[in-house]
């Protein structure tokens, strides 16, 4: 891996408008890098990310191609980084493997710079959650930890400055990052997955590939490196048959050599002896997925040595990561929740099955990403008092299978053209419910820049009735 950049041609292929492209070139002009950015999208779609580039210092010896890649620019760079919407069989990135230039992402940028040791985190879901909560958790011990990566409040190359040898940084990772970390044979010292479920297969071929992609954070670990398994997940407790580390577990369901639920306390098991850690009754977050999340974090801490009572504060104290099954307000005796960030049918049906007995409006639909929704409207049917449905290519699956099930109609609105028009509709119903939950089961990117973008409309809407 380079360690010098001072000089050296680095073509950023996808800025965005997430913020890790941007902080990557940040750190890259600070440290003497010519640069070449480029982009599908245009100047005025980049406009955000473009202003704040133009304020850096040396931003104007910078190289831009945007509204599209041109292949001269891949055929003389010393490095290229990649970044997450650029798949990995691009055209463009194979012209620069026949020019054998380095093509890394910001992960593993991150490891060949980072001296210390660091834990990671994948899954398909839950991993913002563990990872915020592990970072809260060792904070109490650890003053320099950060918690980074694909969590959206704060990119790698923003927290690297700030990092001891022995910050430990958490570190969330995609799949994305992963497939990229495998070419180097780079994971984590200790490694958490929280689940692996379908998804992402508008970008895989198939399962089996995101699957393959998923367990690379735990391919190149080593004996002295600890991996940390859901146990209650058929392919996350599978990757113990490969590992070359050791292994730990986390169950709602079954005492298992790490950390486990029994009777609302949760215990930690290690070399045999049991301990109890903390009691259940204090934690504000919603759902077993929650539950199930903490015992990962909790894990994670008393491996790495935190104390008990530091632990039950952190975690007791732990209200949750931004829209991921956020409690917004409660106006007019209606609870509202905003888990935009749920693209998948799992993520909502969890969600769903958070809200226990409560009558639940739930606004849902957007883009599919190859994925089932049968257990999903089997879920609607049973469980929703009311439906408002987003127009979109996974709405239309789910509608199917609405349909095929004899959901009754009267409980359902679909085609909803657009997200002030969907929020309305859930007011005019709130008669039928005591909680409106915005989970949408799929993709934004049809109405919305991305989950975020959507999730931030979303909350413009509450602010507007609350004013």
């Amino acid at each position: 891996m380079v360690k010098s950049f001072k000089g050296k041609k680095v073509l950023v292929m996808g800025l965005g408008l997430h913020g890790g492209a941007l902080s990557v070139v940040k750190w890259l002009l600070r440290h003497g890098a010519l640069l070449t950015i480029t982009d599908t999208q245009s100047k005025i779609q980049l406009k955000t990310s473009l202003e704040k580039i133009s304020k850096l210092r040396g931003a104007k010896k910078i190289k831009y191609s945007l509204g599209g890649h041109d292949m001269v620019d891949f055929r003389d760079q010393d490095l290229i980084i990649q970044n997450p919407a650029v798949p990995k069989d691009s055209k463009f990135l194979k012209k620069a493997r026949q020019k054998n230039i380095l093509i890394i992402n910001e992960a593993v940028m991150f490891f060949g710079l980072y001296p210390g040791s660091s834990i990671g985190v994948t899954g398909t879901r839950g991993k913002s959650t563990v990872s915020t909560l592990i970072h809260k958790i060792l904070k109490t011990t650890i003053k320099t930890n950060v918690v980074a990566g694909n969590i959206a409040t704060n990119p790698m190359f923003d927290a690297i400055g700030k990092l001891k040898v022995n910050s430990l940084p958490v570190l969330e990772l995609s799949s994305w990052h992963l497939e990229i970390m495998d070419d180097y044979k780079v994971s984590p010292h200790i490694s958490v997955v929280t689940n692996v479920l379908n998804d992402h297969l508008n970008r895989y071929k198939n399962f089996a590939h995101y699957r393959a992609a998923k367990q690379v954070i735990a391919k190149h670990q080593v004996k002295r490196d600890k991996l940390v398994l859901n146990a209650d997940n058929v392919i996350s407790k599978s990757f113990a048959k490969s590992a070359k580390a050791y292994v730990y577990f986390y169950s709602l369901k079954n005492k298992v050599k790490g950390a486990y639920l029994k009777n609302n306390k949760i215990y930690f098991n290690s070399q045999g002896r049991n301990s109890l850690v903390m009691e259940t009754d204090k934690i504000k977050l919603l759902g077993q997925h929650n539950l199930s999340n903490i015992l990962a974090a909790v894990c994670v801490a008393k491996i790495v040595g935190i104390a008990n009572k530091d632990i039950a504060k952190a975690v007791n104290n732990f209200k949750g990561v931004q829209y991921r099954l956020e409690h917004k307000a409660n106006i007019g005796g209606i609870d509202i929740y905003n888990d935009s960030t749920s693209t998948t049918p799992d993520a909502t049906m969890a969600a769903i099955q958070a809200m226990a007995n409560k009558k639940v409006i739930l606004i849902a639909g957007g883009e599919d990403k190859k994925l089932d929704y049968d257990k999903l409207a089997k879920q609607i049917k049973s469980k929703v008092k009311y439906l408002v449905l987003l127009s979109g290519s996974g709405s239309d699956k789910l509608k199917k299978e609405l349909k095929k099930i004899k959901c009754p109609q009267d409980k359902i609105i679909t085609d909803v053209s657009n997200l002030k028009k969907a929020w309305q509709l859930a007011l005019q119903a709130k008669d039928r419910g005591e909680v409106i939950l915005f989970s949408p089961a799929a993709a934004s990117f049809n109405m919305f820049k991305n989950e975020f973008d959507r999730a931030h409309q979303f909350d413009s809407l509450i602010n507007l009735l609350r004013n």
